[in-house]
Parts: C-alpha cells; structure tokens; sequence
C-alpha cells in the first residue's frame, strides 16, 4: 500500500470516526415501519407477532462505510396488558463494530381515546475497534500501535421510552436511549445519551379514496447534535406502498408492497450535499421485510389500517 493511499483511508477512516460520534444511533430510512429499535415502549401494539428485518449499506463505494442489520422481534401479551421485544442490531462503521442485543418490555393502558404503553429496554453492546486494520505496513512498529490487537468489550445498556397510540389515526413517542452512557474508558469511547421523538398521522382524501397517506417524523439528538427525518407514505389498496424521506444532506426514495402477511420494501438515499456530488461515492441501500404472525388467542376482532400492522 502506498503512503498515498494509506494517508487517503486514513483520511476516510476519519470521517468515519466522525460518523460514529454524531451518528451513534444506526441511520435507517424504514424508521416509519420498526419504531421499537429506537423506542422500547412501541412493542407490543399489535394483535401479531411481527418480526422484521433491515439491512442498510451506507455511501455505496466508500470504503468502510457504515453497515447496518437489524433483527427485531416483538409481541403483545394481552392477560398482563403489555409487550415484549427483542432486537439485536450490528453497526459497523470503519475500524469500529457495535453488536447490541437488548430485550424490551412495556405495560400498556388507556389513556383518552388511545393507549399509552410505557417500556424499558435493557442489554448488551459488544463494541469492538479493529486496530490491527489502522497498522501502515511502511511503518510496523509505529509506538502508538505496537503490540495492539483488535479489542471488545461489552456494556450493559439501558433505554426508557412513553409511547401513545390511538388506532387508525396517530402515534407519538418520546424516548432516552443510553440512559445510562456506558463507557470503556480503555478504549476512550462513550455511548452518548440520546433522546428520541416520532409521530406518524394517517388520513385519507376523497379524491383519493384507495390511498393511505401516512407523513411521520423522526427526530433525534444527542443534545450536540441533532437530525430530523421528515416523510411520506402512501399504501395504495393495502397491497402497494411508496414514499419520499428528506433529512439534511440526502433524499430518500422508497417503495414495497404487502405479500398477504409480509411486507417488504427497498429504499435509496440520494445524497445532496456537495462533498458526495462531487466524489464518485454512490448513495445508500437499504432493505426491509416484516412477517406477522397472527395470535388467534385475542378474541377480540379489530380493524387495523395502520400500515404497520397489515
């Protein structure tokens, strides 16, 4: 490898590094669809087990770019008036791997005219820095490097969230992740806490009559930075769907249908900023599926128009 190219990955390396602190959190684009990998007390709402799956491939043709897969899995529990989840997440950006498997937990009550379920979720982060991958072969005993293999350490983590949900019309959340801000001195890294704010509104115009049009909003920071994701869906008939995202610096177009109890989709983020126009490093990826498995134990029949629920 030559000291130019090395001192290019270096320089990427470091943007990436970048990344990871005003990023954390995994950037999805599918955030409308799977509320519970960013606020524990969404499990649970529906009458299904629903389990889900995404996996996003960020600035396509960058090296060490951000790669993300998450797995989750949640179901209510009608006798206890409460919900269950499970997510386990990889993030890998750069030299750096965060493996997080937590388990959640909300009770659910009325409130108004909707439910408000309050939940908790609590786990492990296993967060790993590749240091034998930032060695230069033009100078194997670097001091700094010398004698350093690749490390991991686990971390236990802890997240509250409110949740609010009155059916077929709107949702809104509020949710802390990283309560606790775990750490690793060691290896100088901290989880910033962050706070998490969503709502989605469903309505239907006359002209229009087959079409579900849901706009939702993903806000979230880590109170020295912040990022708002600003969307549209339309379902079309309860078999086709399709939106437009926007968030600073790209625009996302996505779309999908509804296979009987699947549902699936794909998503592209074009980047709009000027560093990315100019390079020849491509937008984002991402894939989405979902299957939900229906409890026949709930008795009591109820009309879902949510598009999460379909």
């Amino acid at each position: 490898m030559s000291v130019k190219k090395y001192s290019l990955s270096v320089v990427v390396q470091c943007v990436l590094v970048t990344c990871l602190y005003s990023q954390q959190m995994p950037q999805i684009s599918h955030y409308m669809f799977n509320p519970q990998m960013y606020n524990p007390a969404s499990v649970g709402f529906s009458n299904s087990i629903l389990a889900s799956g995404i996996h996003r491939q960020q600035w396509y043709g960058m090296e060490g770019a951000p790669q993300t897969t998450i797995i989750s899995i949640d179901a209510p529990l009608r006798i206890i008036k409460s919900g269950v989840g499970l997510n386990i997440t990889n993030d890998q950006i750069g030299w750096f791997n965060n493996t997080y498997i937590q388990l959640a937990y909300n009770y659910q009550l009325p409130f108004l005219n909707g439910t408000l379920g309050m939940g908790i979720q609590a786990g492990m982060n296993n967060f790993g820095l590749k240091l034998t991958d930032i060695r230069p072969p033009e100078t194997p005993n670097d001091i700094v490097l010398q004698n350093k293999d690749d490390a991991s350490r686990f971390l236990f983590d802890v997240s509250l969230g409110l949740f609010y949900q009155v059916l077929n019309q709107y949702e809104i959340g509020i949710s802390l992740g990283h309560l606790n801000a775990p750490r690793s001195p060691d290896l100088h890294y901290q989880q910033a806490r962050c706070l998490n704010l969503s709502g989605n509104y469903h309505f239907t115009l006359d002209l229009f009559p087959k079409i579900d049009f849901v706009p939702s909003t993903l806000i979230k920071t880590d109170f020295s930075s912040t990022q708002i994701d600003l969307s549209l869906v339309g379902v079309y008939d309860k078999q086709y769907w399709a939106g437009i995202s926007c968030r600073l610096g790209e625009v996302v177009l996505m779309g999908g249908l509804f296979i009987k109890q699947m549902q699936v989709g794909l998503a592209y983020d074009l980047a709009t900023n000027w560093m990315f126009k100019s390079s020849k490093i491509g937008g984002s990826f991402e894939i989405f599926a979902r299957y939900a498995f229906n409890l026949s134990v709930d008795r009591i029949p109820k009309s879902y128009k949510n598009s999460r629920y379909l």
